[in-house]
């Protein structure tokens, strides 16, 4: 009873304290003493951050005591809006609770456009739960290496021939394409955009692959184009390599070393290293610029539904008497916990989104990556980390965050196809974010001064090659052949 009545005078005050903001959940920090008593006495309890989040008095009616009406979700405070911060009852770091009696709706939710902007999906709030650091992936113990021992071997052969030189090229052909140095990359900008596309299928093409661009004309007027490069498959399923190629600030100088030059330079640096090898997918494989992500994931948006037979045509495709009229890798997948799994799709289309993928923070004691998506698409991710393993050891830490937001992957998910974002640990706290400062110094003399690192981002790019060539699954023969549809 002793510790009953503590507990309840702790609780009083403490809420108190918490006081001019009569809107609030009472809060203690994580590290207090005091938590054994709430953990044991209070209605549910839930761990934000640094902060342990409590159940209000029943003698206070500004907040409903019932677990049920409260939600949490993730995004950068800028990304809160107005109405949302009238609902906002508690959080730490990108991590908030929302008071919603009503249900979700009673908020609208921005889930595409500007990373710093958008926000995920509403879960609702359980007693126990812990929001915090992004955890470590960890993939099934029943993993296996989806093809051949020679497969395998092919694969650590293909990804040592991934060098960071070789990659800090590509970037700084891209940050050097006018309207990087002297203007804006931005999608309203139609000569560094035309500039960015002439660059990307002159690559494409250079590599052997069949290139094209899915052209589309937005309502504003605004011309826009995704460039597709594709290896034909032996199956109708497709996995699709994406990266944006636009940048921001939309005034000014926009190098965009970070967001996105580097997502590029790992998309052109692993395709290199594909088609050097002459390897042959299983699924139809797709390398894709995507355009106009900035404003609101446009270009993804786009191809997605280009992938399902809406929206834009994809030229470049894949004859379909080249591939099996029903493939079979749906059942190798095995999409465990999709939401809406009533039955096998004829067609599966998967995709791994590469955006700011060369920035190694300081602030993590390890260089850590993301495997940013919904749980169900596990299958993609298990490949990404096991891949990671075999090429980088334990000098990279995989982390996962199962609330997606602000990136391409969200075009893939909003379209029921796993989508998986491959981008470095903390972005949000990347100090160039969206400013002309985002660049990459070409001199000997200033590299020091380069916080965007091509060793790291090469390492990246050894995973998800790796994780591409499971995913998209690997047949013999030599090189890749060119059945595509004009």
């Amino acid at each position: 009873m002793r510790a009953m009545a503590l507990f309840i005078l702790f609780f009083a005050s403490a809420f108190a304290g918490a006081g001019a903001s009569a809107a609030q959940l009472p809060s203690v920090h994580a590290a207090s003493a005091d938590t054994k008593a709430i953990q044991a006495h209070a209605k549910w309890w839930a761990h934000v951050g640094d902060r342990m989040y409590y159940a209000p008095p029943a003698s206070f009616t500004q907040l409903s005591h019932n677990l049920s009406n409260y939600y949490y979700g993730l995004g950068s405070d800028t990304a809160l809006t107005t109405e949302m911060r009238k609902h906002r009852v508690g959080g730490e770091g990108r991590w908030h609770i929302f008071h919603l009696p009503q249900g979700p709706s009673m908020l609208q939710i921005q889930s595409c456009g500007d990373r710093r902007e958008a926000f995920s999906s509403l879960a609702q709030l359980r007693h126990g739960e812990v929001l915090g650091s992004f955890p470590e992936y960890k993939t099934f113990e029943s993993y296996s290496y989806p093809g051949a021992q020679a497969t395998e071997t092919q694969e650590v052969d293909v990804a040592k021939s991934i060098s960071a030189d070789a990659w800090e090229k590509y970037l700084v052909d891209i940050i050097s394409i006018p309207g990087g140095v002297d203007d804006t990359r931005s999608y309203t900008n139609p000569k560094a955009t035309k500039q960015i596309q002439d660059y990307l299928v002159e690559q494409f093409k250079s590599m052997g692959m069949q290139t094209c661009k899915q052209e589309w004309q937005q309502d504003s007027g605004v011309e826009l184009a995704n460039v597709v490069a594709v290896i034909p498959g032996t199956s109708t399923d497709t996995l699709t390599l994406g990266a944006h190629y636009d940048s921001r600030p939309f005034e000014g100088r926009a190098p965009g070393a970070e967001d996105n030059g580097s997502g590029v330079a790992t998309l052109l640096t692993i395709a290199k290293a594909f088609t050097s090898a002459g390897i042959q997918p299983k699924r139809t494989l797709y390398f894709v610029g995507f355009a106009a992500e900035e404003p609101g994931l446009i270009g993804s948006k786009e191809f997605a539904l280009g992938l399902k037979g809406k929206g834009t045509p994809i030229k470049c495709k894949p004859a379909s008497s080249f591939m099996q009229a029903f493939p079979s890798w749906n059942t190798v997948m095995n999409w465990a916990g999709r939401s809406n799994q009533t039955s096998q799709p004829q067609v599966e289309h998967a995709a791994i989104v590469l955006d700011e993928v060369g920035w190694p923070s300081p602030a993590l004691t390890k260089k850590t990556v993301n495997l940013e998506s919904q749980d169900w698409t596990k299958p993609v991710m298990d490949h990404l980390a096991q891949s990671n393993l075999l090429h980088n050891g334990k000098d990279m830490f995989v982390i996962h965050n199962n609330k997606p937001f602000g990136s391409d992957h969200m075009s893939f998910l909003d379209n029921d196809m796993p989508g998986v974002l491959v981008i470095n640990g903390d972005d949000d706290k990347y100090p160039e974010y969206h400013k002309s400062g985002d660049q990459y110094f070409t001199k000997p003399e200033d590299a020091s001064k380069n916080i965007v690192k091509k060793e790291y981002a090469a390492q990246i790019a050894r995973m998800v090659l790796g994780g591409v060539m499971r995913v998209g699954g690997v047949r013999p023969g030599a090189a890749h052949t060119a059945a595509i549809q004009h």
